[in-house]
C-alpha cells in the first residue's frame, strides 16, 4: 500500500513538472533579483536621507542658503531626493517577485509621498510662513537713534544706543529666544566678537524677551554680547519693530539692523520683508567697520 502511495505521489510530481498538452511551459518561481532591491533600496535611502538632512541641518547651514531670500539650495535638493525616490519606485516595479515587488515599492512610494508632501510645505513655509508682518522701519540714515536704558541678560542696566569707547555699535533687533534664526545669528556673531571689537564695533541685540529668557539665551549661546530686554516695548514700538500675534502669544521683535556711529546717529540699517533673511556676519562686519572708519576720519 505504502509503495503504491509513494509510486503515485511520484508519478504526480513527474506530471507537474512536464509539459501540458497545451504546450504551456510548468510553473517557476520568479527569481528574487538582488542587485535591483539593492538599487531600489540605496535610492529609497539616499532621496529620503537627503530630505531629512534639510530639515535638520537648514537652520544652522549657510550652505543651505539660511542667509539667503530664496534659499536654492534647499530646493533643489528637494528635487533631486524626489527623483531619487521616484527612480527607487520604478526600479521596485521592475522586479519579478511580486512579493519583493510589493514590499520595495511600497517602501519607496512612502518615501516619495513624504519627501513630496514634506517638501511642499516646507518650501511653502519658506516663501509664506516666514513673512514679517507688513511695517517700515522709523528709522533712516541721519537720524538720531533714541536714547534708551534697559537691562541685559544679568539685570544690569545698559544705556545706549552708542556704547562708550566704540567707534561704531552694531545694534540687532531680534525676534526672540523661540526663533531659530535669531540663535543662530546671534551664535555667528559671538564667533566673530574679537573681529568686530578689533574694528572699533561694540555689538547690542533687544528684544521683547522677559530677561529670564535672555539669560537662558545668553547661557545656551555662550555669549558675552548685551540681550537686552526690551518687553515693554519703549524701544521696539517707536521704531515699528513689534509683532503681534493674535493666539495671544507674548509680542516679538522684528528683525532689523541699525549701525549708529559714537554720537548715536544711524549710518546704516538693514530690514527684509522675512524674518529668516539675515545678514552674514561678515557683510555687518564690513558695514560697520566702514562706519567706524568714517567717523575716525571726521574727528582726524
Amino acid at each position: 500500500m505504502n509503495e503504491e502511495r509513494a509510486q503515485s505521489g511520484t508519478e504526480a510530481d513527474a506530471a507537474a513538472d512536464a509539459v501540458d498538452e497545451c504546450g504551456d511551459e510548468p510553473w517557476q518561481r520568479p527569481p528574487f533579483q538582488v542587485g535591483r532591491a539593492i538599487a531600489a533600496l540605496i535610492l529609497t535611502a539616499t532621496g529620503f536621507a537627503l530630505y531629512e538632512g534639510v530639515l535638520v541641518s537648514f537652520w544652522s547651514s549657510p550652505s543651505l542658503g539660511i542667509y539667503n531670500r530664496s534659499p536654492w539650495p534647499v530646493y533643489l535638493i528637494f528635487v533631486a531626493a524626489l527623483v531619487l525616490t521616484l527612480s527607487a519606485v520604478r526600479v521596485a516595479l521592475s522586479l519579478e517577485s511580486p512579493h519583493a515587488k510589493l514590499g520595495f515599492a511600497m517602501l519607496a512610494f512612502l518615501a516619495c509621498l513624504a519627501v513630496g508632501v514634506g517638501g511642499g510645505r516646507f518650501i511653502s513655509y519658506m516663501i509664506r510662513g516666514t513673512l514679517n508682518p507688513p511695517f517700515q522701519l522709523a528709522l533712516k540714515a541721519g537720524d538720531r537713534f533714541p536714547a534708551f536704558t534697559l537691562a541685559n541678560q544679568n539685570a544690569a542696566s545698559i544705556s545706549g544706543p552708542a556704547s562708550s569707547g566704540a567707534a561704531a555699535t552694531l545694534i540687532y533687533v531680534y525676534r526672540g529666544d523661540f526663533c531659530p534664526f535669531s540663535r543662530f545669528e546671534l551664535e555667528q556673531l559671538t564667533q566673530r566678537y574679537s573681529d568686530f571689537e578689533r574694528a572699533g564695533v561694540a555689538i547690542i541685540a533687544i528684544s521683547a524677551d522677559p530677561v529670564a529668557r535672555s539669560n537662558y539665551l545668553a547661557k545656551y549661546l555662550r555669549t558675552s554680547i548685551p540681550l537686552l530686554s526690551d518687553q515693554s516695548e519703549t524701544i521696539l514700538k517707536p521704531l515699528c519693530l513689534v509683532q503681534t500675534h493674535r493666539d495671544g502669544e507674548p509680542d516679538s521683535a522684528i528683525p532689523a539692523f541699525v549701525i549708529v556711529d559714537r554720537r548715536g546717529i544711524v549710518r546704516w540699517t538693514l530690514t527684509s520683508p522675512y524674518y529668516r533673511e539675515l545678514p552674514t556676519p561678515d557683510a555687518l562686519l564690513s558695514a560697520a567697520r566702514a562706519v567706524a572708519d568714517g567717523y575716525t576720519a571726521r574727528q582726524e
